[in-house]
């Protein structure tokens, strides 16, 4: 048996008895050792291997079942550039703690820097992006590596010969054990403050809504979400509500607690700016964001000692300024991107899985649907990136039975080549079609010269005919009563439902219009 084989069985096993149900595998020959090993476990029932030719969209799709799992999921590939195709999917896995285990295939030690056919420095190639870094021909223990949380990479250097003989003994015996994460320790605060607001960022910085909704309780305080659609209670429209600097005035907190990151509004930034007394809950601060500062910041949510009785006048303030912002969305047109996101939000049943991608998109959930409960929402805010959306949604997929993604047309082509093997998994995909980068028109550069050309960037597709290229379920739809019959429907698998919207200049026109509006009825 050879040295690579032993190697790569050796892994496969510790990973399977390490609890790690899902492997994400991109074909190539170097990496050989790890495909068979894998197949022959995926035979046997022991795990799920899921090929990606992509190595980028591969790297997302794990990232979307690590989000989906909560677990490690490793992405296997081949030597050579197939490695660096990673790169994208661990910078937001970094970004947000995602628990990847990346397994790259090398070349022996003594083949690096000698022209030898697809051969490159691989060890280290992620620096500190990745909470470990492995270079090693001979067998490893996981389970201290896997004990943490953030993307770790282990770079394997098989020797030939790669293939095994055909003894499949060594999956004989196996014993799973669950990988329990690290606790902390909550540390105990007291205030006596009474005007006090929480504001969240999209992930939560991966605390459950229920803890959050018992800070929020104990300190007397209305919640701000950036994703309104897990917490029913939280103030609808906060991005229109605190674009008016007479509003952030007037609703000026005591205390301000911020909860993972705020990368969405403008205007709820410039609203935390305002506050007096910040405090910061999040657990990146300890291996990721460790130079951000706040008046107070905590790893873990803190147990408040002296738990403060709701102010029902502060309450009133905020439903005030909530039914003004709410009044000024009656300017917005019947057929819109805002309206889009308000109807799903709306329309999709409890339980529903929902990725939204970056850019304009997920602004318009946050700042136009009517907060809720009972979805379970998923983006990719550690860079904020467009791509690898569509990978990443396949990938949460997998752990749901219902699941809608909603995508811009620019994020959508950006990923197209995660069609050409979608799952079976049902997943609806919206893109909203506004031929371009629709976010820019609503940013200052809107009026500089060159605009379309260098920011708009039309694309002048027919997605439709891209989307029946990949033999895909597919429908067009101009109207939210087109939008609500589409989004009845039951599909399978995968099913791409196009928005074609406005141009993306009229968009931004109404979007201005319920801003002007807002600040009129102050």
């Amino acid at each position: 048996m050879s040295i690579a084989t032993n190697v790569a069985r050796s892994i496969i096993r510790q990973l399977i008895e390490l609890g790690i149900e899902d492997v994400v595998l991109s074909p190539g020959s170097r990496n050989a050792p790890l495909s068979i090993a894998l197949y022959h476990a995926e035979e046997k029932g022991l795990l799920r291997l899921h090929v990606r030719i992509d190595e980028r969209s591969a790297g997302f799709f794990a990232l979307g079942i690590s989000k989906a799992s909560g677990k490690y999921v490793p992405v296997v590939c081949t030597s050579g550039t197939a490695v660096a195709n990673y790169y994208p999917a661990v910078l937001e896995a970094h970004q947000i703690n995602a628990n990847l285990l990346l397994l790259t295939a090398d070349r022996p030690a003594r083949l690096r820097r000698t022209g030898s056919n697809q051969t490159t420095l691989q060890a280290n190639i992620f620096g500190e992006f990745v909470r470990r870094s492995i270079d090693t021909a001979a067998p490893i223990d996981l389970a201290h590596l896997l004990d943490g949380v953030g993307p770790i990479h282990i770079n394997l250097q098989f020797d030939e010969p790669l293939l095994p003989d055909g003894a499949h003994e060594w999956l004989d015996g196996i014993k799973v054990q669950q990988l329990t994460k690290p606790s902390r320790v909550a540390a105990t605060i007291t205030s006596t403050t009474r005007k006090n607001i929480v504001i969240v960022g999209h992930d939560r910085a991966g605390f459950s809504v229920e803890r959050i909704e018992k800070l929020a309780k104990d300190l007397g305080a209305p919640i701000v979400a950036e994703d309104p659609l897990s917490f029913e209670s939280a103030v609808a429209h906060a991005p229109i509500m605190l674009s008016d600097e007479r509003a952030r005035d007037a609703l000026k907190p005591e205390l301000l607690v911020v909860i993972g990151r705020t990368t969405l509004s403008r205007s709820i930034n410039a609203y935390i700016s305002g506050a007096p007394y910040v405090m910061v809950i999040d657990p990146r601060l300890e291996m990721v964001d460790t130079a951000r500062s706040a008046a107070e910041t905590h790893h873990e949510i803190p147990n408040l000692a002296n738990p403060i009785s709701k102010d029902d006048s502060w309450f009133e303030l905020w439903a005030k300024y909530e039914s003004r912002a709410a009044q000024s969305l009656e300017s917005l047109p019947e057929w819109c991107e805002a309206r889009v996101a308000a109807t799903i939000a709306q329309e999709l049943e409890s339980d529903t899985a929902l990725f939204i991608s970056s850019s304009r998109p997920i602004r318009d959930f946050e700042a136009f649907a009517q907060p809720r409960s009972s979805l379970v929402t998923f983006a990719n805010r550690g860079l904020a990136g467009i791509d690898g959306n569509i990978s990443t949604a396949l990938g949460i997929a997998t752990h749901h039975d219902e699941t809608v993604a909603v995508l811009g047309d620019l994020a959508f082509l950006h990923d197209i080549s995660a069609l050409t093997n979608p799952t079976k998994d049902a997943l609806t995909i919206i893109v909203i079609d506004n031929d371009g980068g629709g976010i820019f028109s609503t940013l200052p550069q809107r009026n500089q010269p060159g605009f379309d050309r260098i920011f708009g960037t039309p694309h002048g597709k027919d997605l439709a005919k891209i989307v029946a290229g990949f033999e895909i379920s597919h429908e067009i739809v101009r109207s939210v009563k087109e939008l609500h019959i589409a989004m009845q429907r039951i599909h399978p698998g995968l099913h791409i439902i196009i928005a074609k919207m406005p141009h993306r200049e009229a968009n931004a026109d109404s979007i201005a219009e319920v801003s002007k509006r807002y600040s009129m009825l102050l």
